[in-house]
Formats: structure tokens, sequence, C-alpha cells
């Protein structure tokens, strides 16, 4: 099969990286932009339902996180469609998006530093592009990278993890089962093994973040950047088209 025809497997590194890049721009601006969710937009959601009985300030900012994550998501798709049945993926184009959004989102945290008022404009621009980001990134994944779990919400992911591990454990237990369909087994383990590797990315990005923040402050969410950046070189060379 050509390049063309087909891309190279997928490295397993790569879906532990992607939702370590969420994890850690999470906790980032979570911790900079006063409780602002960049990846997480089930929590902007109980954020705008709680200011309908609580005042808070930067309210506006983290009710616009909604919006701004769904233009990321839709301009990442607009691009995708677009490019349907082109020779060359679209993933080095899209993860380029990532890396702009996210270096816009860094160049205001810089020059906004420190961002001491809630409902500072400028730390707002900052998080709503972190959230346009991680749009993105939620829909390279969804179109591009099929078979890999949603790397920035991570309680689908729980569930399947919960999942997967009773299916081995009832396997286990059953051994007559394993042996009557191997094949639910393996895929069992696959499915854990990736889920798994998800949610320790995400851990690790959570807590790498958070020390980042303390030692970095603005400048920390460079390394997410970097890692984009990685992805981007490493989708160049892989070839194949994006999936129909």
């Amino acid at each position: 099969m050509s390049a063309e025809a087909g891309p190279a497997p997928l490295p397993r590194a790569v879906p532990p990286l992607l939702s370590l890049v969420a994890g850690y721009v999470d906790t980032i601006t979570f911790l900079a932009l006063f409780g602002f969710f960049a990846a997480q937009v089930t929590g902007s959601f109980v954020v705008a339902a709680a200011e309908l009985g609580v005042e808070d300030r930067g309210v506006a900012a983290k009710m616009l996180a909604i919006p701004f994550f769904m233009l990321g998501a839709g301009t990442a798709a607009a691009i995708i469609i677009a490019r349907r049945g082109r020779k060359r993926s679209s993933l080095p184009l899209v993860f380029a998006l990532e890396a702009v959004l996210l270096s816009g989102f860094v160049a205001l945290m810089v020059y906004s530093w420190p961002v001491t008022d809630p409902d500072s404009w400028l730390g707002a621009a900052a998080g709503l592009l972190s959230a346009a980001a991680m749009g993105v990134q939620s829909t390279l994944v969804r179109l591009l990278l099929r078979g890999v779990p949603q790397t920035n919400v991570m309680t689908g992911n729980s569930t399947q993890l919960a999942i997967d591990a009773t299916e081995l454990i009832y396997a286990r237990l059953r051994p007559s089962r394993m042996v009557a369909d191997p094949a639910l087994a393996a895929e069992a383990r696959r499915r854990f093994a990736t889920v798994f590797s998800v949610l320790a990315g995400f851990l690790v990005g959570a807590l790498g973040g958070a020390l980042a923040y303390a030692l970095a402050g603005p400048w920390s969410a460079s390394l997410a950047i970097v890692i984009v950046a990685g992805l981007i070189a490493w989708s160049a060379t892989r070839g194949g088209i994006d999936p129909v």
C-alpha cells in the first residue's frame, strides 16, 4: 500500500501526548485565569449555569469559552472537510492551527502579566484562544485520528476504562469465554491500554502544568507549543490521506 493510500500506523505516544497537552493547558488556564476551563467544556457549562445563582467576576470569559471552543472545532472541521479527497492529509495543517492559537495564548499571557483582574479582557482573550486551540484538538482527534479516545474530556474515558477493566476481569474469571471469543478479550486489552495511556497523559499534563505555572508563570504554556510543533513534524512525514 502506498503512502497516498493509507497513513503509517499511529505511534502509541501520540494519544497520551495530546491528552498531556490538554491537561497541561487546562491546568494553567485554571490557575492563571481564575478558574477558566480551556479543555473541559463541561466545566464551562457548569460555570455558566452556576452564574444564575452566584455572582462572580470574570464570568463573561468563562461563558464565552463554550462558543470559542466550538469555533475552534468548527474551523478545524471546515479545513478537514474542504480538503477531503486530496493526496495529502490535513493533519499537519490542523496541528499548525492549534500551535498558532496556543502561541497567541502565550503571547497575550506574557503581555498582560500579571493578570490580577478577573474581568481583564486581555486575560479573557488569552483564555479564549486556548479554548479555541482545545476545540481544534478535539476535532482533530475525532476526524483524523479515528479510534483514538477523546484527549480533552476524561469523563467518557474513565467510563470506558472501567468497562474494559470489568471485561478483562470477567474473562479471567471465566477462561472458557476467553477461549470461545479471544478477539473480544484482545480488543478489550488494546482499548484498555490506549484509554489508560490517555488518562495517564492528562494527569501528568495537569500535574506538570501546575508545577510549570508555579515556576515559569505566563511562559509555562510554551511547552505545549513545543509538543504540538513536534506533532506537526511527525504528521508531515506520516503520509496518507484523510479518512472519509
